[in-house]
């Protein structure tokens, strides 16, 4: 069989010239590292100490113990709890295809999850919850360090309330429809059932243990009723198989929640990705009439908005804010004040600002040995000091620049 494909008499080009050039600026800034790369003379450089797993892992993988002599440093995270934390979303879906090529999940103990378990740690949970918000410039690593307070929490007992990311709520939405609990509200079926999932995989036996009933009555129909003193997973349940209450029944589970907790039944701890963007001017739902329906017009805002308030106690929130979380013009800066507005930083305030930066020299080395002992970056210049510079100068310590820039191409 011939393998060739020879040009004919009309110019046609090469097969090579055909190819898209949708790439082009990043296989330049790859190609021109590599050059430098290529141009250091290994013998003019000293080689680092060779790498051994002790220098950037820990052996702690229980996040509860993780403190400052742990900074820099990865531990893993097994596929059991993987699969029960993130199914439904928690993890940067680009770090959760490395995670999978490297065969195994695991996070950098950063400094601003040590600080905000330090937090939790010593928090007096009779007093009203204490809000945190993580801020920085896109790609930093807000999400895993959500992440790993996620994990945090669920092995410190807490019933998890996670939104992986908000703007999808509103920026993606499947359906929205007039809501059948609350007038001039809209309902989100679909997604509201997939975070009803979400949560029943990360809570259900949690909650099995607890055994927590609902305090009121609710009526959807003639038919259906959820009694008083009925499990919650009732409520789930109902949600997960009638996705026109689904929206409803998110409304009452986080309000038996909060209930439960001020009751000291349970311990709640709610992580929000993205939350700003319950308080941005644009979604891609539209009315009949052409107006747009806004985030604050929806009813899981109002719910989850309930839940971060400071009006119960025996539980902590966390949440982000991120340029990213909003449309183009609205990405200026990346400080709380300008993203959540003046309405989302009234509802937050007081709270607990926490900055996550890109990496220092410490953990911008343990992620280079990181990426080495998997053999995702195999250039042997890697290992000397003046090709880590080389990768520091173009990254810019940057994560995510970082790791599109080590990506095999």
């Amino acid at each position: 069989m011939n393998i060739f494909c020879p040009l004919n008499k009309y110019n046609q080009l090469p097969v090579i010239f055909e190819l898209k050039m949708m790439r082009y600026s990043r296989t330049c800034n790859i190609f021109r590292v590599w050059r430098r790369f290529s141009s250091i003379s290994a013998e003019s450089v000293p080689v680092t100490e060779s790498i051994t797993n002790d220098i950037f892992r820990t052996n702690e993988s229980n996040p509860v113990n993780h403190r400052v002599e742990h900074n820099s440093r990865f531990y893993s995270i097994s596929e059991p709890v993987k699969k029960q934390l993130f199914a439904g979303g928690g993890l940067p879906k680009e770090y959760q295809s490395l995670s999978e090529t490297l065969n195994g999940l695991c996070i950098m103990v950063r400094k601003p999850a040590i600080e905000l378990i330090h937090y939790l740690n010593k928090t007096n949970f009779d007093a009203p919850v204490l809000r945190y918000v993580l801020y920085g410039k896109t790609g930093v690593g807000k999400s895993l360090s959500l992440a790993h307070i996620v994990h945090y929490g669920s092995s410190a007992g807490f019933v998890l309330v996670h939104v992986p990311w908000v703007p999808k709520w509103f920026q993606y939405v499947k359906v929205a429809t007039p809501s059948s609990v609350h007038a001039n509200k809209y309902d989100q079926p679909i997604e509201a059932v997939e975070w009803l999932k979400h949560f029943s995989t990360q809570n259900g036996h949690l909650l099995d243990k607890l055994e927590l009933k609902t305090s009121n009555t609710y009526t959807w129909s003639k038919r259906e009723v959820t009694a008083e003193g009925s499990p919650l997973s009732e409520l789930i349940d109902l949600g997960l198989n009638r996705a026109k209450y689904a929206t409803g029944c998110i409304v009452a589970l986080l309000d038996e929640l909060k209930k439960a907790a001020s009751s000291k039944q349970c311990r709640v701890l709610v992580v929000i990705d993205g939350f700003n963007s319950f308080f941005s001017r644009k979604s891609n739902v539209i009315r009949e009439d052409k107006s747009m329906v806004l985030p604050s017009d929806f009813l899981l805002t109002d719910a989850l908005l309930s839940l971060t308030r400071n009006d119960w106690n025996n539980g902590a929130v966390v949440v982000s804010v991120d340029p990213s979380a909003h449309p183009p013009e609205l990405r200026e800066s990346p400080l709380p004040r300008y993203l959540l507005g003046k309405t989302g930083f009234e509802h937050l305030d007081p709270f607990v600002p926490i900055e996550v930066q890109n990496y220092n020299d410490k953990e911008f080395r343990s992620q280079i040995d990181y990426y080495i002992e998997r053999n995702w970056l195999q250039q042997p210049k890697a290992r000397t000091d003046n090709g880590r510079a080389e990768l520091s100068f173009t990254s810019g310590k940057h994560p995510y620049s970082l790791m599109r820039l080590v990506a095999p191409y």
